[in-house]
């Protein structure tokens, strides 16, 4: 196609340089055709497309369905490249080549050769379809990982010309995983399977509480709220996620997390046995159903042919969803129940917030709306057992009074006084010779010990460090009454020292 353009130019210029004359000339110049590669005229249909349109009209085809006389004519068109300049649209609700005129397929396979390039334009909607229907059925990619990464990658590109196009694309590449029997985590992170887990985690919740339910006749015993705790947060996800009272997003929820976590387990727990006992169905399979086969079309709503038989499996998705193919029909076992949230779990949960806000007394109460006794009683039960626990086993609490602390130790001193020896007190205080005012500080209550720390100060020495706190808070009380306030401090240093406020009472005091 390059030589034919570099014709058509030589031809254009060689015109060109003919009629050329100098700026003075008379000549009157007036339009010149263009010229254009027969490949370019609207009339013109390349032979591949002609070979496809013809491939429709043979006998043989007459008995083929829509689906293989598509993948009959994308294996023909497999490696056709063009490049028609086409501004045209296409819009059918079940796209194929049959359906589109031959400039639309032109504008078509002009629009697939530039994607296959690397260059993923928007361009109809419907021509987007018809190029997923090509990878799905093995056009223009080696059927397996390889075509499920290629239209795992366009779709990433294309949908954000057409968002719409991810509630057909990611069931799609699900069933891409399962019909080629690829590795099942490539369809994870296109599973709507949330729900249903969600669901799982609640019977597996209902089918422990029923496993330890005390036999009949038994002696109630106290239950263990800690563990209930600890393994609540799971199943409050849960029941976040399936219910249409949103229990998370409770005022109560925000203020007592623990309260209505702890709570909500044990009465799920019970109405798990109730439901055992008194019901035909048990908690979980009253609210979602029963995990149940049902028929699977592959690839639905997509342009699909199968073309061989496909041979008989089973092939475990997750834990939540189990596909089946016998004889060429496929079966899937999973929930089916539509992925909506329980309004009759809402009720649950609501009952639940209401009953324990009552039992705490919680500033914030809920309307009653007519719940049923035997969920009342269930509840209130539970709440109150759980705060009994809450109450017994609720961290003990010391407060420390530091004001009496100085007391505490003033009273220490004395004791320790009180037992010293008279050797001891020898060796611990070398008191001062006798002089004048000696009356007063019998009039002070002052010890050997704390007169001699004060005079001591008086006099600018540094006391003995040993037992300096006990004195010093000693002194403070007993010379309160004196000045009215503190007369020893500490200074920057933590040595004891003279308020020089107080120096001149306290000397008089003593008589020094």
């Amino acid at each position: 196609m390059r030589d034919i353009d570099a014709i058509i130019e030589q031809i254009i210029a060689a015109s060109r340089a003919k009629a050329g004359h100098a700026f003075a000339s008379s000549r009157v110049y007036s339009d010149e055709p263009i010229i254009m590669r027969g490949s370019q005229l609207a009339s013109y249909v390349p032979e591949p497309i002609r070979q496809m349109r013809a491939l429709a009209r043979r006998p043989e085809a007459r008995s083929w369905s829509d689906a293989r006389l598509f993948v009959e004519q994308a294996r023909l068109m497999a490696g056709y490249t063009d490049d028609f300049p086409y501004e045209g649209t296409f819009s059918s609700y079940f796209p194929t080549y049959a359906v589109m005129g031959d400039r639309q397929l032109r504008g078509y396979f002009t629009w697939r050769t530039r994607v296959r390039d690397g260059h993923v334009e928007k361009t109809s909607a419907s021509f987007a379809y018809v190029y997923l229907y090509e990878l799905i059925n093995g056009i223009g990619a080696e059927p397996g990982e390889p075509a499920f990464r290629a239209i795992e990658a366009f779709w990433q590109a294309y949908r954000t010309f057409e968002p719409t196009m991810d509630r057909y694309v990611r069931p799609w590449l699900v069933d891409y995983v399962v019909y080629h029997g690829l590795d099942a985590t490539l369809a994870t992170p296109y599973l709507n399977s949330e729900h249903d887990r969600a669901v799982c985690a609640l019977a597996k919740v209902e089918k422990s509480a029923l496993l330890a339910a005390p036999t009949r006749g038994r002696r109630k015993e106290t239950r263990d709220f800690g563990a209930l705790l600890a393994s609540g947060t799971g199943l409050i996800d849960a029941l976040d996620l399936l219910s249409t009272y949103r229990i998370r997003e409770s005022r109560l929820y925000r203020d007592d997390p623990d309260a209505l976590t702890t709570v909500t387990f044990a009465v799920f727990e019970q109405l798990a046995r109730y439901y055992h006992g008194s019901r035909t169905q048990g908690l979980t399979e009253s609210l979602f159903g029963v995990r149940h086969a049902m028929p699977h079309l592959m690839f639905a709503s997509a342009v699909f042919y199968p073309g061989a038989k496909h041979e008989d499996c089973v092939f475990e998705l997750d834990e939540t969803c189990r596909f089946t193919c016998q004889n060429g029909i496929w079966s899937c076992d999973a929930l089916h129940d539509g992925g909506a949230r329980s309004a009759k779990l809402g009720q649950i949960l609501r009952a639940v917030d209401r009953q324990l806000r009552l039992a705490l007394d919680y500033p914030h109460p809920l309307k009653e709306h007519g719940d049923p006794k035997y969920l009342i009683k269930i509840i209130d039960r539970e709440a109150q057992d759980y705060l009994a626990w809450r109450r017994a086993h609720a961290p003990r609490r010391i407060e420390i009074d530091l004001s009496k602390l100085a007391g505490i130790r003033a009273g220490a001193a004395l004791t320790r006084e009180a037992l010293l020896v008279d050797e001891e007190r020898e060796e611990e205080v070398v008191a001062p010779e006798p002089h004048q005012g000696d009356e007063k500080d019998t009039s002070l209550n002052l010890t050997p010990a704390e007169l001699a720390l004060v005079r001591t100060l008086l006099e600018g020495g540094q006391p003995d460090p040993a037992n300096v706190d006990l004195l010093v808070d000693s002194i403070n009380e007993k010379l309160f009454d004196l000045v009215g306030d503190t007369v020893v401090e500490f200074d920057d240093s933590g040595a004891p020292t003279l308020i020089e406020d107080y120096v001149e009472d306290v000397r008089e005091a003593l008589g020094a």
